[in-house]
């Protein structure tokens, strides 16, 4: 018994050293590995394809990223134009891999190979492989063209399947105009949802009489909408206003919301007439219908202030599932606050939050809830309810409002002075893991700031194909995924988040800095309304002029002293920077240093917003003020400036 103690004892023990000797043998492994792969990545970005393959293929098997080094041989392989050894390593890493974005990407370029050397069988058992397997990946649709590609001499029509699916997923898709080709040359019967997909994709890609010719004869809803769409575009607005007027009369009106909106929209421009002219003929023909909440809201905003509550009561009594219900509440609730009826604003509160949330209007409705306490002096309750909101609504325009309250700050409006912007924008590993959901692949993708793999994997994700943009260059797009991404997170993350990074990133940190400096104005709030005009496209133009990154007029630009300027010098971010912040400074001085003011005559124009301040400010409240400008862009516009501001101030400035 003592022998069999010992033996066990023993055993334990040497289990315990070949765990350790491994653990030891496996850190060294990984830590060699990464040098390996950060010389090839060097190797790779120079072109220098030969080393950067060397570097990969001596990454140890034993090592974490060893899937991923075969897959950066074969893309080596690939660029050295050897097929073969391409071929293999892509071809063993489908089998071996299991990982969930590698497995994928190595069986496509397999199949593409042998697709490419005629090996049609191989070809079409990867490819079917990545379209039963992967089926929330973009393979499998990219699969479906090159399956429609393998069938369509021995089996049409389900070349034709195959392709339709590729043309629905991918109307802009880099085959899509071969697809099309495909199945019009397949002599197959195709059905009105086929010409309909057809068109759309045509029509996304600007062949306006190639769509229109698809849906010829067809009189469906979704193919009445998109050929008016096509004629409006194509300036045949008499057949563009019938077209709308058809789809707005249907009893059976598939389109969803935003499509209706857009329908109405155009109908009351092209109509030729007053709105409220449009709108109320439009009102006669939808009653009862579907559109009619719609024609409603749109016809609100032409009454008095008194009619359009009455209309805007209609909407969220009598359609409280439509899509302007919520904002239509919002009006009748805003509407009682400035009345001072407060028991009804508390009541219309109650039925918005208990109907309604994560819409455009939320965050104003629990602001003006919390504000009607302070009215009633219930301080204690309306802080909550501040709070609450910044709690819920983190990342809005009236987070920053109320948060200023709470603070007892009594300028909102008015920035801390030369407020400069901290060092240029920086991922570190916990944004990182933050960014990719802690998705070990992607993670050291990233980390390695491997961007042409990252790309490779097309993963489904916005803020990850944000971050992508980012690396790429594209600050623009980047700003524009995260920020769309942010809006429809129903929970909003708080303000640690590397999320909002992206949405709210540092660019130009440098040239903003330093104008700022020379005209002791606060670089967060003019990064916030640089962010606001261009999304910083260095390169951004209006429709009516107004060019590069602060977007400024060049006879605007003209005349502060710096010559006679075109569109095309205002591109230089060091002029546009410097000019963008001169005029601003000379805005502020305008209105006695009134940010909020010098914003809006940013937008608006200075003597638009001398008549507002005169004619709107009630009791010196400039939340009411924000609230009554008339221009609903203006508005809106102010609203964006703050809230970024309020985003990058609690993000990046100094607490």
């Amino acid at each position: 018994m003592k022998d069999v103690k010992v033996l066990v004892v023993a055993f334990v023990v040497f289990v315990l050293i070949v765990l350790l000797m491994f653990n030891i043998s496996s850190k060294h492994h990984t830590k060699r590995a990464y040098k390996l792969y950060e010389q090839g990545l060097y190797y790779a970005n120079k072109g220098d394809y030969q080393n950067a393959y060397y570097n990969f293929s001596k990454i140890s098997r034993l090592s974490k990223i060893y899937h991923i080094a075969l897959l950066k041989q074969g893309f080596c392989a690939l660029s050295l134009s050897d097929k073969k050894i391409a071929y293999d390593k892509f071809n063993y890493l489908s089998f071996l891999s299991r990982d969930k974005y590698i497995a994928p990407v190595a069986l496509y370029n397999a199949a593409l190979i042998d697709l490419e050397q005629n090996r049609n069988f191989a070809a079409y058992k990867k490819f079917k492989k990545l379209y039963d397997k992967y089926s929330d990946s973009d393979y499998k649709k990219a699969s479906a063209y090159y399956l429609g590609v393998i069938f369509k001499n021995k089996n049409p029509s389900l070349a034709k399947k195959y392709f339709m699916e590729y043309i629905e997923y991918a109307p802009n898709g880099r085959y899509v105009f071969s697809a099309i080709d495909e199945v019009l040359s397949l002599n197959v019967y195709l059905f009105e949802n086929d010409k309909y997909l057809i068109s759309y994709a045509l029509y996304k890609n600007d062949k306006f009489d190639n769509a229109l010719e698809q849906i010829k004869g067809l009189d469906d809803i979704k193919c009445t909408f998109l050929r008016a769409k096509i004629y409006d575009t194509i300036h045949g607005s008499k057949n563009a206003l019938l077209g709308y007027t058809k789809v707005l009369t249907s009893c059976d009106l598939i389109l969803d919301d935003k499509d209706i909106a857009f329908a109405v929209s155009r109908y009351i421009e092209l109509s030729g007439v007053p709105k409220s002219q449009a709108c109320k003929h439009l009102l006669k023909i939808t009653k009862n219908l579907q559109s009619y909440p719609f024609v409603l809201y749109e016809y609100a905003s032409t009454l008095s202030k008194m009619n359009a509550i009455k209309c805007y009561e209609t909407i969220y009594t009598k359609y409280p599932d439509s899509y302007q219900a919520a904002q239509s509440l919002w009006y009748v609730f805003y509407d009682a606050y400035l009345n001072n009826y407060n028991s009804k604003v508390k009541a219309l509160a109650k039925i918005y939050f208990e109907k309604y949330s994560n819409k455009i209007s939320t965050p104003a409705v629990k602001f003006w809830y919390a504000k009607t306490l302070l009215k009633e002096r219930k301080i204690k309750a309306a802080k909550q309810e501040f709070r609450e909101l910044i709690k819920t609504e983190p990342n809005s325009y009236y987070a920053y409002v109320a948060y200023n309250i709470l603070n007892d700050v009594y300028t909102p409006f008015n920035t801390p002075c030369c407020d400069e912007v901290t060092e240029a924008q920086k991922f570190s590993y916990e944004d990182l893991r933050q960014i990719f959901n802690n998705e070990q692949t992607l993670l050291i993708l990233a980390a390695f700031n491997d961007i042409d793999v990252l790309k490779a994997m097309r993963v489904h994700n916005d803020f990850i194909l944000s971050y992508i943009a980012y690396k790429d260059g594209n600050v623009p797009y980047s700003v524009y995924l995260a920020s769309n991404a942010l809006k429809e997170l129903s929970q909003k993350p708080q303000y640690q988040d590397a999320r909002y990074k992206l949405a709210y990133p540092k660019v130009f940190v440098g040239l903003i800095n330093k104008h700022c400096a020379d005209y002791a104005q606060n670089a967060y709030l003019i990064l916030a309304l640089t962010r606001e005009e261009s999304s910083f496209n260095k390169n951004a133009i209006s429709p009516v002029g107004a060019a590069g990154l602060m977007q400024l007029m060049p006879n605007t630009a003209s005349s502060l002293g710096f010559g006679e300027l075109s569109a095309n010098d205002l591109f230089n971010p060091e002029l546009n920077i410097n000019l963008g912040v001169k005029y601003f400074s000379s805005l502020r001085d305008m209105f006695d240093g009134c940010e909020m003011l010098a914003v809006l005559s940013y937008n608006g124009g200075p003597s638009n917003v001398m008549n507002w301040k005169n004619n709107v400010v009630q009791n010196g409240d400039f939340d009411e003020f924000v609230e009554g400008i008339p221009y609903i862009e203006t508005q809106n516009y102010i609203k964006r400036v703050f809230e970024s501001y309020w985003n990058y101030s609690r993000i990046y400035a100094k607490q």
